[in-house]
């Protein structure tokens, strides 16, 4: 994997094989996803270990690998002799729920900064080890947040979206604060950092806009207060 979300490059891993053996010998399927630009597979991790490539540009010396998500965040420094690099995306305990930045920044002499690549990339608890349904439409799980949230967009949602480039999101909270939120993508995930970060607990308000389509798509999600909660008349 190149850490570029501008370019979607298909690895496939093959066995050159000659003679009597090539005939004998074929290499395994591979799932390819063809849309580039608005398919959130590209950016959704389905295991722990997720191999990173780095493809150095002339005159690097070094590089730097940033990595920030809603929980965690951590830098590492690799050298010209490594070409490839795992990254272990969460505790091999379970899988939280995140989204990660990524940035790989290539420097050269004196720490001159050289050519910069990003990518985002997100763990969602459907992709690694399934995860619990609740069967009831109506029941009052759906709408409900505990921890921080790992919101997919996609412009394909909407047929009239179809050309759409980016999305914006909007969240309100019923008597606090409101932020606006321009994705630069089509289709992906945005980390909506909940815990530790001024929210507090209440009734949210979200919308999802596309420039092209006629409305908004909107939900409400209540967060309750930690713990147990008496009412005494």
């Amino acid at each position: 994997m190149r850490m570029n979300p501008k370019t979607a490059v298909v690895a496939a891993v093959m066995t050159v094989l000659t003679g009597t053996e090539a005939l004998a010998a074929l290499s395994g399927s591979a799932l390819v996803d063809a849309t580039t630009n608005r398919y959130r597979h590209w950016s959704t991790v389905y295991a722990n270990p997720v191999p990173l490539r780095l493809i150095w540009p002339p005159n690097a010396t070094q590089a730097r690998l940033d990595i920030q998500g809603m929980n965690s965040a951590f830098t590492t420094n690799l050298t010209t002799a490594v070409s490839n690099w795992l990254w272990q995306a969460f505790n091999p305990g379970g899988a939280a729920e995140d989204v990660y930045d990524l940035t790989l920044t290539f420097l050269g002499a004196g720490e001159t900064v050289i050519e910069t690549q990003t990518a985002r990339l997100a763990v969602v608890a459907g992709a690694v080890g399934g995860a619990a349904i609740d069967a009831v439409n109506g029941s009052a799980s759906w709408a409900k947040v505990k921890n921080n949230v790992v919101i997919p967009f996609d412009a394909a949602w909407e047929p009239a979206a179809t050309n759409d480039l980016a999305a914006t999101l909007a969240i309100t909270k019923e008597g606090g604060s409101s932020q606006t939120h321009v994705l630069f993508d089509a289709a992906g995930y945005y980390g909506w950092k909940l815990i530790n970060n001024g929210w507090g607990y209440g009734v949210f308000h979200l919308s999802l806009s596309f420039p092209s389509a006629p409305e908004p798509l909107a939900a409400t999600l209540t967060r309750p207060v930690d713990g147990m909660m008496f009412k005494v008349k």
